[in-house]
């Protein structure tokens, strides 16, 4: 049996939701009374009992009777946080999650060691990015330098926007 983690909330606190009010509630009560961080802890079990092979959502769904909403939800977390690593083979036409204890055995090929990154999901670190650059400009002070840093962002959140 594995220890128990620490709660993994990457998304403002929780495991995640869509912009609804019912999944924000419901997101936030699981990530304050336990379900979640119990989610997450038994997802991680079941993967250590799989071992170097892993398992795929459904297997684990399966096993713990969660609907693939829960079980996907839980090892996006997982795997953002760097716990598990994704296989690119699949089984059964799913891709299968392994604990990082397991990473030796595979090669970079063989593995997504961090989740997709969505268009969204890009653009929001372009815009981190741009923050971030007027951030330290605004501290040190807007040097020709720090200028062209944040036009170079700029026109990157711009190029990303054309090719959306």
């Amino acid at each position: 049996m594995t220890t128990e983690l620490q709660l993994f909330t990457p998304y403002n606190g929780t495991g995640g939701y869509v912009e609804r009010p019912a999944s924000i509630e419901r997101a936030v009560r699981e990530a304050q009374d336990g379900t979640l961080s119990k989610r997450q802890n038994d997802i991680v079990e079941q993967l250590d009992l799989a071992g170097v092979q892993g398992a795929t959502w459904k297997t684990i769904g399966q096993i713990l009777n969660l609907h693939h909403g829960q079980v996907s939800g839980a090892l996006s977390n997982l795997h953002k946080s760097g716990e598990i690593f994704m296989l690119r083979a699949k089984h059964n036409r799913c891709h299968a999650y392994v604990l990082r204890r397991y990473r030796w055995a595979y090669t970079e090929e063989q593995v997504f060691d961090t989740p997709a990154t969505t268009r969204a999901g890009e653009r929001t670190a372009l815009l981190n990015q741009l923050y971030a650059t007027c951030q330290t400009a605004n501290e040190v002070g807007w040097s020709a330098g720090m200028q062209r840093a944040v036009t170079t962002v700029v026109d990157m959140i711009a190029h990303h926007d054309r090719t959306t």
